[in-house]
């Protein structure tokens, strides 16, 4: 019985040393194959061009359109508002009575001056009549002939009160806003109405920095798209730009005069785009944003196609403007040198690669911060 176990275990213990053995020899078997090289596979890619960049550049601005002239209404004196006769969208005719002060106390006002005025006159003149007789000093009728201009004076005051009482429209127009009532009692030069006054026609008014109205002048040119308009382009012309900024936003205000049109509504939204020469930062070579990896400050990379188009070598390039339309290089590649455009995530230095097709640089992207990534 002993015999046979011991006979047993060296026949396990021989079995397990003839599949270790197997199993070495296979592995290698494996390992004589050679492993396939990196520089043997072979990339699809994009191929663009290098190109010049735009000479022209676009700047674009958001604004509000207003009426040219909005103007604010009121009364000249204090009162109590007898009568307003429009509404807040209301149409109104030059010289239409829009509001009027009740005339009760501006009518007292005037009546009072003018009896006041009769008195001082009727002194006068007997003082003047006492003064040939010999009776006054010069010095009272001099008195007596002050006290008469300043009853004139009051009366000249009551009657402008008494016609500037009521508001009247200075040209036609639309009312605006209606910021009183009738019945309210309001202090002089309190504004009673806003009238927009169709005679100057409509424009967009837009806060923009400093540095792009350095750009603009009156006269140019600006197109001009509102939602309410839908995909409608209106054809404007810069008419002022602010001599100074906002002393709140720092912004400067550029007004541009709008065609008439009858959808056009006060307060409307839009944008407005100017094109303008190419500034110092615009200037030099476009690229697709796509095609630049490694991105460290004004640095970057790309991948070089050879004269063979057949292997790619990265090169440095330098950055000089990125935004969201193009990426503007400097330096490192000249215009008609062809770069890898996309499907450079799995792409080194000296990588072989198949160019697939050739598009022009993308205007419409930004460069990424730092992309190195498989392309998807």
């Amino acid at each position: 019985m002993r015999s046979a176990s011991a006979l047993g275990l060296r026949a396990i213990t021989s079995l397990f040393l003839g599949c270790g053995a197997l199993a070495l020899a296979a592995c290698s078997a494996e390992g004589d194959t050679p492993a396939p090289v990196a520089s043997d596979k072979v990339y699809p890619v994009t191929i663009a061009v290098v190109q010049p960049a735009a000479t022209s550049a676009t700047i674009a601005a958001a604004g509000t359109v207003r009426y040219r002239y909005e103007t604010p209404l009121g009364f000249t004196t204090a009162g109590k508002i007898a009568s307003i006769r429009f509404q807040e969208g209301d149409r109104v005719m030059p010289g239409a009575l829009i509001a009027a002060l009740d005339a009760t106390q501006v009518g007292a006002s005037l009546e009072s001056a003018r009896a006041e005025q009769q008195r001082a006159q009727s002194e006068l003149a007997r003082f003047q009549q006492l003064f040939e007789k010999g009776w006054v000093t010069r010095a009272q009728v001099e008195r007596a002939e002050a006290t008469a201009r300043a009853a004139s004076a009051q009366v000249s005051t009551a009657g402008f009160a008494s016609g500037t009482s009521r508001i009247l429209a200075p040209s036609g127009g639309i009312i605006l806003a209606r910021t009183a009532e009738p019945g309210q009692v309001v202090a002089a030069g309190t504004q009673i109405v806003v009238l927009g006054e169709t005679s100057g026609g409509m424009v967009l008014r837009a806060p923009m920095i400093d540095s792009d109205i350095t750009r603009l002048a009156p006269g140019m040119p600006a197109m001009v798209r509102l939602s309410a308009l839908g995909d409608g382009v209106i054809e404007g012309v810069i008419s002022e730009i602010d001599a100074r900024a906002n002393p709140s936003s720092g912004a400067f205000e550029v007004t541009i005069a709008l065609p008439a049109n009858p959808a056009l509504r006060s307060g409307q939204i839009g944008t407005a785009e100017f094109r303008v020469a190419a500034g110092p930062g615009d200037t030099g070579l476009a690229v697709p944003a796509s095609a630049v990896f490694n991105v460290r400050a004004d640095e970057g990379f790309v991948y070089l196609l050879d004269a063979k188009g057949s292997k790619v070598r990265a090169r440095a390039v330098q950055i000089g403007k990125v935004d969201d339309r193009q990426l503007i290089i400097t330096g490192g590649v000249k215009a008609g040198d062809r770069i890898v455009a996309s499907g450079l995530g799995l792409l080194t230095d000296g990588a072989r690669v198949k160019p697939l097709a050739t598009r022009q640089p993308s205007r419409t992207r930004a460069a990424p911060a730092a992309s190195n990534a498989p392309a998807r």
